[in-house]
């Protein structure tokens, strides 16, 4: 069985590697496309990874990426007594321009005025608690603005040293810089006002009743947990790019079918007249069958490998062109994928099969 589909595919070498090429074309558009969901649906990670598990924020706040919040600094003192909370972080966070080597760019510069003697893990200070004088970014960043460790950024009457640069975030469309407090009092020109207050809660504190505690003493203000504030920040994303991927999904998953379904098909036709000696000598519907399906198994099992190989390449090379280009390639996706093409290829395997039910036994015996 398998040697016959194998040698029906094979026998035209050249059609049989452009239907490889049109199954891992259509592979490649799922996989990247969805990967490249996948990255900007981090958008918000930030505000998960940062130790605070509560935000105190303006009264009509959105989120800090499309509205502007602004808090008295006296505020944020008087809710360290609520009961629950250990500690409430002064946040400064502005979308600003400055420049670099008179190269001028932008980004959303965030700091936090941790104090000194909170516990605070050794990754959250490198990345987000950089010291004075220093500005901390990210690699989308340094790539997309060409910027090195040691470059100066002038931030009006502020210059400050570019440190070590750190991984690649989760914010490709609103790239983070951080800065120190002090450092950030003298660039926003902010004295007795803040934009939010990170709150760190005690062990076992509740999160919601803490919350309600919060807005109750501190009228003018509304208070998110941090799962809120980076489900907010994502809900642009979810609105308008997920049914975008869902079209162009199904857009490849039609591709891939087609040309699996069209090469089978060919196939087919090409060897009625041996499909109808099996059927003369006693092969059921159901072995025949069998190696219409082998055909098919064969070539998107090829067709997926070479498509996600392919998908790995390409996602690679664009983030080296386009540092923007954020995907995320998850074991989930890609076993969805592949189970998505098997499917593909039973499907498509079934228009051949009734062109084989159809065919006379006695066609062979014809001259």
């Amino acid at each position: 069985m398998v040697p016959v589909a194998r040698r029906n595919l094979f026998a035209e070498k050249g059609r049989f590697a452009i239907s490889i090429c049109g199954v891992a074309f259509a592979v490649l558009l799922v996989l990247v496309v969805l990967a490249l969901y996948r990255g900007f649906s981090r958008t918000g990670e930030t505000f998960e990874l940062l130790p605070g598990s509560l935000w105190i924020a303006q009264t009509g706040t959105t989120d800090p990426f499309h509205s502007e919040s602004l808090v008295q600094a006296a505020d944020i003192e008087s809710a360290r007594d609520v009961a629950g909370v250990a500690a409430v972080v002064p946040v400064l966070v502005r979308q600003m321009a400055f420049s670099v080597e008179d190269h001028d760019l932008s980004a959303r510069l965030m700091a936090l005025d941790v104090p000194a003697g909170l516990p605070v893990d050794d990754k959250i200070r490198a990345r987000y608690l950089p010291q004075r004088g220093v500005l901390v970014i990210d690699r989308i960043l340094a790539d997309k603005e060409g910027l090195r460790e040691g470059d100066v950024a002038r931030l009006g009457a502020v210059q400050l040293r570019i440190g070590k640069v750190q991984p690649r975030s989760a914010e490709a469309f609103e790239p983070f810089a951080f800065l120190s407090y002090e450092d950030a009092r003298r660039v926003f020109g902010l004295e007795d006002i803040v934009n939010f207050g990170m709150v760190m809660l005690l062990p076992g504190a509740d999160e919601t009743a803490v919350a309600a505690a919060l807005e109750a003493r501190l009228p003018g203000t509304q208070v998110f947990t941090r799962l809120e504030f980076a489900t907010a920040i994502r809900k642009e994303i979810d609105e308008s790019f997920l049914p975008i991927i869902g079209i162009l999904v199904a857009i490849g998953f039609t591709v891939g079918a087609a040309v699996v379904g069209l090469t089978i098909y060919t196939a087919t036709i090409e060897r009625s007249r041996e499909f109808g000696v099996m059927k003369a000598v006693g092969a059921s519907a159901v072995f025949l069958y069998r190696i219409v399906a082998s055909q098919s198994a064969m070539l998107t099992s090829a067709g997926f490998l070479l498509g996600l190989v392919a998908a790995l390449v390409v996602a690679r090379l664009a983030r080296e062109a386009v540092p923007d280009f954020a995907t995320e390639f998850r074991s989930l996706d890609i076993a969805g994928v592949l189970v998505g093409t098997v499917v593909m290829a039973f499907a498509a395997s079934l228009i051949p099969v009734r062109r084989i039910n159809a065919i006379d036994p006695a066609l062979v015996f014809r001259a």
